[in-house]
């Protein structure tokens, strides 16, 4: 029998994203995209309203937020749930 060959029943592949945190362009997923779609939106709405020039606005500010998410990131995976969590518990632990 090969090293490699499962045996079915007894052994199972284990996938990345039950241990990784699953990442769009080296931030969370769900950070990047809602980042994405606003400034998708954001650059749909200035084009139909104000001007081609103004649209390129979000354009140019979508690279430096995604930036700032893949920093984040490489400080702590976890970084939004640490920012979720605080406010709920600071009253908590203060002193007094």
């Amino acid at each position: 029998m090969n090293a490699r060959e499962m045996i079915d029943g007894y052994e199972a592949p284990i996938h990345q994203g039950l241990w990784q945190r699953i990442q769009m362009l080296g931030a969370p997923r769900l950070w990047s995209a809602i980042w994405l779609v606003l400034n998708a939106y954001a650059a749909l709405m200035l084009l139909t309203t104000v001007s081609a020039w103004w649209a390129l606005l979000p354009v140019i500010l979508w690279p430096l937020g995604q930036g700032a998410l893949v920093l984040l990131t490489l400080w702590d995976v976890q970084f939004d749930d640490v920012l979720l969590a605080s406010p709920k518990y600071k009253s908590f632990y203060e002193a007094g």
